[in-house]
């Protein structure tokens, strides 16, 4: 396996700061200052119809990565505190807890040893909390030496990263590999240089193994405060092909992190620090070094969205370009994150085409704009047109001095002219003479406000642009026939007149539809619905950050059923614990339903949990289903065979307990040992204790079937999934009183278990009522109910004893009242099971 710190930018290319690309400097009034700052590339690149652009950030106060004082962050030194490092377990917390794990020292027995031991598909990590962003450009391990009696080391490991606003994401060099080279004995300290490096405030390392093994560590971390301020950064569209060349971001962070419209953010390329110096076509040049975009791909048009820590000043952006000509350059800023008004916008235009494709310099004045966010739309010419190099400028010391001088000579101008305006407004006799002269005033307050250079105020009475106008001031981005301009003042007419457009209007690519053509059935499966549903309902709202009255407190609808728990939801739901996303390290895929899917999930303190959310969400009834599903299992509270509700994360998405085998009906499918019966009637008696403590809560579960019993790596089933009577279960398991009438109760359920019964009794290999098509089915639910000889009912194997197929054969009597409820069939099939 390739080791992680041979770095293939060994030719022409130069190191230009960090890890963070940002077009931004630090602004003395915004924020601290710190006591350095770097130098930072982004990178872009067009040819014949493809775009090449590389962007670098400048500041008047900038240092190379060089010159950036790299060096350990403190697990040796004792400057990163004993509560800053945790872990996921420890064999022993006093001799081996995480606080041992300091890189060259003989603490207790001399390392961090995790408790279980360590292969190929364990999760156990070293965690180092760092309080504030870092550029971290190394890692360093050591195994235990124990003063010679330590023989554990890790030989190779993964890094897991996180930054604020984030959640964990796993660490690729530039060639996309994960896994780092670790130790091969207990003594010698192993430093793994990151190429690209790594933001973040918090760091996991994370032992690896391919044979079952006891690991231990000792570890430090290299790098650098960081002060750049980029977090994140989108491209639209995210990169192209050319013949066999792949010009998309391949260091791109592997998140789940999207903009308001659907698009990736990240670091990648743009932030590595990396400054290729040959052509993008050149064999001379690095690995994963460009960015391409094609221009029939494109519309020939590019969006480069960059957001900051914090609103940051800049001056000017000097683009390095390859080729021939670029059309037009515009940048618009945001100060809040969401509105891009246009009245920042700034535009300008290339008018001399080279003669030859070359590397030239392309400025854009700034004007000292300041933002927390900015836009770059690039628009291509038919021609050659390549970009390699943004420069991004903030203002000077000087520049920021004059702006101050010049804001306190505003301020005093104001400040006269309001004691002057109040003067004269008292010295007025009539009431009417007065208030013309306050709202005269009135309307000078606003001329200065806009004066000031805020151009959200409104100096005339706003008439806000329609969608159409707004596309026809700004052009379609993904068109080239935008209106070209050498710059664009904030005191337009246009800013004047209308109100800024918000983040929506601007139109980048939607995330690609939602696929729901068949599913395979995968544990933690939801069953289809392939009822007709009852009327949709509102979908709830959803919070960036949720809080318990808006996001979990709504009260389930009447026809769900009432809920006479020992407590009601919202009081249940005031005890759910809630996390937010990024503490949780969502995993792989382990199930999915059809509007549903579950991952793996580790929570705090490393104990591993299932996470589940909607695939879709803008869909209303999955994202319905998942939230009366939290506030049933909040109510049923903790049930030794109902899965436990543990948190929600503050998506409002629920985080439930693992059960390692899935759910039944795939593991006796998949299974190639035969289960005994004395096993399937376990399942069935777990199932029914389940099931009657909900009943006995006045709780409906609505849709049970084998996808929603789940095992434990000790073969006990729990319920899963309650839902209650708004959400239906697939059409075979569901009682003919729920098929005709929408009836949903506890007796309804008890029809589904009795289906249950039969298909685990099967083997789960066939199929109930296998001859019906879904029309038929409800034909024969009305044959049910009216009790004619020619309603099919599921026959029980012969082998099962006859006091449970008489009790099971009840459950599909046509009057709920007439069938038993879960307490007597709990006690009839333990009964057989003991005679």
């Amino acid at each position: 396996m390739p080791n992680l710190e041979q770095s293939p930018n060994t030719k022409k290319g130069t190191k230009r700061g960090g890890a963070c690309l940002a077009a931004v400097a630090v602004d003395a009034q915004s924020a601290p200052r710190f006591v350095w700052q770097r130098r930072d590339a982004m990178r872009l690149i067009v040819w014949p119809g493809l775009l090449q652009t590389f962007l670098l950030w400048r500041t008047t106060e900038t240092l190379r990565l060089e010159e950036c004082e790299t060096g350990p962050l403190g697990m040796a030194s004792g400057d990163i505190d004993d509560f800053q490092i945790t872990a996921s377990s420890s064999f022993d917390r006093q001799s081996v807890g995480p606080q041992n794990a300091r890189l060259n020292a003989e603490m207790a027995s001399g390392a961090w040893c995790p408790k279980p031991q360590i292969n190929s598909k364990s999760y156990e990590f070293l965690q180092v909390n760092l309080n504030h962003t870092f550029l971290i450009t190394a890692v360093e391990t050591q195994g235990r030496y124990g003063n010679g009696t330590g023989r554990e080391y890790a030989s190779e490991y993964m890094i897991d990263y996180l930054r604020p606003d984030s959640q964990w994401i796993r660490y690729k060099n530039r060639t996309g590999h994960t896994m780092m080279t670790g130790n091969s004995d207990t003594t010698t300290a192993v430093l793994r240089k990151l190429d690209p490096p790594i933001v973040a405030s918090r760091i996991r390392i994370v032992p690896h193994s391919k044979q079952t093994r006891t690991v231990c560590l000792r570890a430090e971390v290299h790098g650098c405060f960081y002060s750049d301020g980029l977090m994140y950064y989108t491209t639209v569209p995210e990169g192209s092909r050319q013949d066999q060349l792949d010009f998309k971001d391949p260091i791109f962070e592997d998140s789940d992190l999207y903009t308001e419209t659907g698009t990736r953010r990240g670091l990648g390329l743009l932030s590595d620090g990396y400054a290729e110096a040959e052509s993008p076509f050149s064999e001379e040049k690095a690995v994963a070094s460009w960015i391409g975009w094609n221009k029939h791909h494109t519309d020939g048009v590019i969006n480069l969205l960059f957001e900051f820590d914090r609103v940051h000043n800049f001056s000017d952006v000097v683009l390095a370009a390859f080729g021939q000509r670029i059309d037009q350059i515009d940048v618009i800023f945001s100060q809040d994150g969401k509105n891009f008004p246009l009245s920042s916008q700034i535009s300008s235009s290339e008018r001399v085409v080279n003669s030859t494709e070359r590397r030239y310099d392309f400025r854009v004045p700034l004007h000292k704009r300041a933002g927390k966010k900015f836009i770059d739309f690039i628009t291509m010419t038919p021609s050659n047109a390549s970009l390699e190099v943004l420069r991004i400028n903030e203002i000077g010391q000087d520049d920021r001095q004059r702006i101050l001088l010049l804001a306190g000579i505003a301020l005093i101008i104001l400040f006269l002219a309001l004691v002057l305006c109040i003067t004269f407004c008292l010295r007025q006799k009539g009431k009417d003479e007065k208030k013309e002269l306050r709202e005269e005033v009135m309307k000078r307050d606003l001329i200065i406000t806009h004066i000031g250079n805020k151009p959200s105020c409104h100096v005339f009475p706003s008439s806000h642009l329609t969608l159409d106008q707004n596309k026809s001031l700004m052009g379609n981005m993904y068109s080239s026939q935008k209106t070209t301009s050498t710059s664009i003042s904030s005191k337009s007419s246009l800013s004047q007149k209308h109100s800024p457009p918000t983040w929506n209007d601007f139109n980048f690519p939607p995330p690609p539809p939602a696929d729901f053509s068949a599913i395979e059935d995968r544990i933690y499966a939801d069953p289809c619905v392939t009822l007709p549903l009852l009327p949709p309902h509102r979908k709830p709202p959803l919070n960036n950050t949720p809080t318990k009255s808006k996001t979990l407190s709504a009260k389930p609808k009447k026809e769900q059923g009432k809920i006479n728990g020992p407590m009601s939801a919202e009081d249940s739901l005031e005890r759910v614990a809630k996390f937010t996303r990024g503490s949780l390290l969502v995993g792989d895929d382990i199930g999915e339903g059809k509007f549903t899917v579950v991952k793996e999930c580790i929570m705090p303190g490393g104990y591993r949990s299932a996470h589940k959310s909607v695939k879709d969400p803008s869909s209303a009834h999955g994202r319905h289903a998942l939230m009366d599903e939290i506030r049933t299992l909040a109510v049923c509270g903790r049930h030794p065979r109902i899965v436990e509700l543990l948190a929600v994360d503050e998506n409002s998405n629920p985080i439930l307990e693992y059960m390692e085998l899935g759910d039944v009906k795939n593991f006796l499918k998949t299974t190639p040992e035969v289960i005994d019966m004395s096993t399937i009637v376990s399942i069935w008696l777990d199932v029914c204790s389940g099931m009657s403590h909900l009943e006995n809560l006045g709780l409906v579960h609505g849709h049970l079937t084998p996808h929603n019993i789940l095992l434990d790596e000790n073969l006990r089933a729990k319920v899963s999934s309650p839902r209650g009577p708004a959400h239906h279960a697939q059409l075979r398991y569901s009682a003919p009183e729920s098929i005709l009438a929408n009836e949903f109760s506890s007796r309804s359920d008890v029809w589904a278990f009795a289906v249950c019964v039969w298909d685990l009794a099967n083997g789960c290999r066939l199929i109930p009522f296998e001859r019906l098509s879904n029309a038929q089915l409800v034909d024969n639910a009305a044959a049910v109910m009216e009790n004619r000889e020619d309603a099919v009912a599921l026959r029980f194997p012969e082998t099962l004893a006859p006091q449970v197929v008489e009790v099971m054969t009840s459950c599909f009597s046509a009057l709920p009242s007439d069938r038993p409820n879960f307490y007597a069939i709990s006690r009839c099939i333990s009964s057989s099971r003991s005679s």
